[in-house]
């Protein structure tokens, strides 16, 4: 197959991954005269590289250190280095602090960062080095042989409308030749789960567990700055069976971060994690930090934190997977940049030694495996292996099943723990009890609706391209759903993309508001009835991230 335009490595993806592994692989490529003119590429579908970038975000710099011995002398877009940590366990008016942080939740040693603007500082050495960055470029499909060996990236086409007919500033897909293809999407990579699912590489897998994040970044008042200090939360409004819990971080220039983090595995259809994000800020105990501030940025996105039995094979002919496409995130210290990019950089290692022998077969390429194995991140991804599992029955027996698997070095109450998937967790109306909460009324000082929220993510899409979020059918949306779950998209999407409206006729139908999309892919992971699948809009859409 002929190409228009081809390189040795593609890195499909600007995140922390693909950026520390593409910059690793130019410099080990310079040390060798016969690979020194190598091409590296990373295709980011943001318009610019940081732009879909959206974490806490706590940096370990241990990954950053090897890749940059000399890391503390450069100019990095750090926020702060972390100075106090609170712990609180939040009843619906008090907040219990804890006499101490547990030591697998402990951020001491880190630095509290905005990883947009970390990623677009990486990516600037990145180019600096040689790698090829394309923005603004939505890779639509992996190019593979007669023998599903992948060879190549198809980039999605620009200017069709809703009715995929070719308007006037159309450009065809393009396709891109490559001899190792490297995925590093995030959570959730659409890429990454066809492949899977085509090639069975979770065959012997747990389902990937994940949770949904909401943040916002704030303008607090000095007398309510603590620079460095970061406070995790518990409790309220969560309830006991429903995992996950909040950060406040004090950044620098009276910038806080402020977030919840829902697991994906709840029960209720009514679970609303935008609206419970929001009850948190209005808490007692929280209110007052934000209450003579502004709110600058809204983002969401999920987080892949099932754990070391749902990492999928990461290898095979002519593709390695990497970051949180692959699963690499540690669920008990809810932490990934540093996993990130360590499997990068050991993907970087794998890709020029297949490359230096001319062999990407997946039997050359299995080093990688061996290699993630071998490295400091198997240590942590084993210790908290059972972590997330452990709270798919509620508060109690998670904390439990958490306590013990610290003494144990991970097993926990029950070594693999089977659960079903996020999907398959949601129950019935008929099978839970009805809401007692009041109705949620933004102030619109502290709290506002989804509207305002998704207008400060600078979220913008071409409004008549065709839609991004595939219904299978419809049908089932406007009744079964509607009867059996209550249609639990309008709660779970935190940028209000799924509408029930009722029409002229008298029916309630979906309604679908793709411009609003943030890209966080929840639909595509927490639909019941698995009809809904995300694909990427035209290159360049989506969320505008700055200082998230």
């Amino acid at each position: 197959m002929s190409f228009e335009l081809s390189f040795d490595v593609i890195f499909v993806g600007g995140g922390p991954a693909s950026l520390a592994g593409a910059l690793h692989l130019k410099r080990l490529a310079k040390t060798d005269p016969k690979l020194s003119g190598m091409t590296v590429a990373v295709i980011e579908k943001a318009p610019n590289l940081g732009d879909h970038s959206l974490s806490g975000a706590a940096l370990d710099p241990r990954a950053l250190a090897e890749l940059m011995p000399d890391w503390r002398s450069r100019d990095i877009p750090f926020g702060t280095k972390v100075s106090r940590e609170r712990l609180w366990y939040l009843t619906r008016n008090h907040h219990i602090p804890a006499p101490l942080v547990p030591p697998p939740m402990s951020n001491h040693g880190k630095y509290i960062i905005s990883l947009a603007e970390f990623v677009r500082w990486l990516g600037g050495h990145c180019e600096a080095e040689g790698v090829e960055i394309f923005s603004g470029e939505a890779v639509d499909e992996l190019i593979q042989d007669e023998r599903g060996a992948v060879i190549g990236v198809r980039i999605k086409g620009k200017g069709c409308d809703k009715e995929g007919k070719q308007k006037s500033n159309y450009l065809p897909p393009t396709d891109i030749g490559a001899r190792i293809v490297v995925l590093g999407e995030g959570a959730r990579g659409h890429l990454t789960r066809r492949l899977v699912e085509s090639q069975g590489l979770d065959e012997h897998c747990l389902p990937q567990g994940y949770a949904v994040g909401i943040k916002e970044l704030w303008e607090v008042d000095p007398k309510h700055f603590r620079e460095g200090t970061i406070v995790n939360t518990m409790g309220h409004p969560l309830d006991a069976k429903t995992f996950g819990g909040s950060f406040i971080y004090h950044l620098r220039d009276r910038h806080v971060a402020a977030g919840l983090v829902v697991s994906l595995d709840w029960k209720d259809p009514r679970t609303y994690p935008y609206e419970l994000f929001q009850r948190w800020k209005a808490h007692p105990a929280i209110r007052p930090l934000f209450e003579s501030g502004r709110m600058l940025s809204y983002g969401a996105r999920t987080i892949a934190e099932g754990g070391f039995y749902c990492i999928p094979r990461t290898y095979g002919d002519g593709f390695l997977i990497i970051g949180e496409s692959a699963g690499f995130l540690n669920a008990m210290k809810l932490k990934g940049i540093d996993l990130a990019m360590k499997s990068g950089m050991l993907a970087a290692e794998t890709a020029i030694d297949a490359l230096r022998v001319d062999d990407c077969s997946a039997a050359k390429l299995s080093v990688y495996d061996e290699r993630v194995r071998g490295s400091w991140m198997a240590k942590g991804l084993k210790l908290a292996r059972n972590f997330h599992q452990g709270f798919h029955g509620g508060l109690i027996g998670g904390m439990i099943n958490a306590s013990l698997g610290i003494l144990t070095g991970g097993r926990g109450l029950h070594d693999r723990i089977p659960v079903p998937s996020d999907a398959d967790c949601t129950k019935e109306l008929s099978q839970v009890k009805a809401h007692k909460e009041p109705p949620f009324v933004p102030d619109d000082k502290v709290t506002f609706d989804r509207t305002t929220c998704v207008f400060a993510s600078g979220t913008k899409h071409e409004e008549d391209q065709p839609c991004h979020i595939l219904v299978d059918d419809t049908s089932i949306c406007n009744g079964r759903c509607k009867q059996e779950y209550g249609n639990p998209c309008q709660f779970f999407c935190p940028a209000g993309v799924f509408e029930m409206v009722e029409e002229a006729d008298g029916v309630t139908r979906l309604h679908l508001n793709p411009s609003n999309c943030v890209h966080c892919k929840t639909c595509d992971i927490k639909d019941p009835y698995k009809i809904v699948t995300w694909v990427p809009p035209e290159g360049g859409g989506g969320p505008n991230y700055k200082g998230m």
